[in-house]
């Protein structure tokens, strides 16, 4: 087991993922806090709520993960402003966005009897990391950011959760607005081998009112993607779709552009939604959208500000859902009054459903000693609703159509698929 210290909370945002936080809330003597629980539960002031996070500091989508950590200890910092009497526990690991290193990452927090982590972000990831650590081991596991509609039907026995949304609802937006916006009659898809790009590639294919001429992979990391390009615009469609991560984007465009672009518009998928793309590639993005989760809950000015004042800069993607995943994280296990996974796992539908007090992003020191005490409570999130459902999905389906200036995002409308069953 590796060596661990404790840290404050701003020098853990600065220290390589492995560090633990432990941060004890104000006191408030008041009311249920000092009490022990009626059921016999211990009082969450006699309590220490312990979480994980299992997310990319490095790799493919290591641009993106340190704001992700941010927003997953954001509730941290929101508490410590309380007078609430409770302590958290948090520790942050590098999945490195690959499933054998979250496997081993989460495998060490697993030992240390962490009952929930938030994580992971890309889609394979997480599929490797729940299926052969976390559901195995009764933890409970909540992703910020992987949006296959694989993760929505594992079969997890309950342990599985998402706050971000199932691509399959982003691929309808996307061919939507392909016919809509640029009158496309054909399309051919790019994308990152995979279940992640298979998936979205499959779903955009399926959804898309014209001719698909082919769907090509591209293996992750390559050094040229010459051929894959090549092979996508063979048939000259009026649209590219390229499903990718970010660690290849400026890669992939800069190919496209030294040597296949023609007439066709490159629609982008949410992992290329980043400022970085345009910055790095030598060339005018005029043809070049995009698509990606928008938040769109009820708390999402709240947690923007909360974000802002903490961190000095705006929020990214993700970093609403993954607040909302520690969040809810957090309110399952007040409700269940001790750090086990089987426990947190039964709460967390309860604590996001039903006519309970509502609590949203700014009201967690409410929600905690509410949820503490047996009360019903229902969290309404930053990123969306976040009412889990049975296969544990609960992201906005909410998204954002944008287009790239020459250093950064621009972006144009909102959008929800329509004429499919949500």
């Amino acid at each position: 087991m590796r060596e661990r210290q404790r840290i404050g909370r701003r020098d853990l945002l600065s220290t390589a993922a492995g560090a633990t936080l432990v941060a004890t809330a104000g006191c408030l003597s008041d009311g249920l806090i000092g009490d022990t629980d009626g059921d016999g539960r211990p009082a969450l002031s006699e309590r220490t709520l312990r979480y994980g996070g299992v997310l990319p500091q490095s790799g493919g989508l290591g641009a993106v993960g340190g704001a992700l950590e941010n927003a997953t200890t954001l509730p941290i910092a929101e508490l410590e402003e309380s007078e609430l009497d409770v302590t958290i526990e948090y520790e942050g690991v590098d999945s490195e966005t690959t499933p054998t290193a979250a496997v081993d990452a989460v495998a060490d927090l697993i030992e240390d009897g962490y009952p929930a982590v938030v994580g992971a972000a890309g889609s394979d990831v997480t599929l490797q990391m729940t299926q052969q650590a976390t559901i195995p081991a009764e933890v409970v596991s909540c992703s910020p950011a992987s949006t296959s509609p694989t993760v929505g039907i594992l079969n997890d026995r309950g342990f599985s959760f998402r706050t971000a949304p199932d691509d399959s609802m982003q691929a309808v937006v996307a061919a939507q607005l392909a016919v809509a916006e640029h009158d496309a009659e054909t399309a051919a898809t790019l994308y990152t081998a995979g279940d992640y790009g298979r998936q979205l590639s499959g779903a955009f294919s399926a959804s898309f009112d014209g001719e698909i001429q082919r769907q090509v992979s591209f293996d992750e990391g390559s050094e040229s993607f010459d051929e894959p390009i090549a092979e996508a615009l063979s048939g000259e469609p009026d649209i590219l779709f390229l499903v990718s991560y970010m660690e290849d984007g400026v890669g992939l465009l800069s190919d496209y552009y030294d040597g296949h672009a023609g007439d066709e518009i490159v629609f982008v998928s949410d992992g290329l939604q980043e400022d970085s793309i345009p910055q790095g590639v030598d060339a005018s993005f005029s043809d070049i959208y995009g698509t990606a989760p928008v938040s769109s809950g009820p708390g999402q000015g709240t947690f923007a500000r909360m974000y802002r004042d903490e961190f000095g800069a705006d929020p990214a993607i993700f970093t609403a859902n993954s607040y909302d995943a520690a969040a809810t994280i957090l309110l399952a296990n007040a409700a269940a009054g001790e750090n086990d996974g089987a426990a947190i796992r039964s709460q967390m539908i309860e604590v996001t459903t039903g006519d309970g007090t509502e609590i949203q992003p700014g009201e967690l020191a409410d929600g905690l000693e509410l949820a503490a005490a047996g009360e019903p409570i229902r969290y309404r999130g930053a990123s969306g609703e976040i009412e889990f459902d049975e296969s544990g999905d609960g992201g906005s389906i909410t998204y954002e159509y944008f287009t790239f200036g020459e250093d950064s995002v621009n972006p144009l409308s909102e959008h929800e698929p329509e004429g499919v069953a949500q």
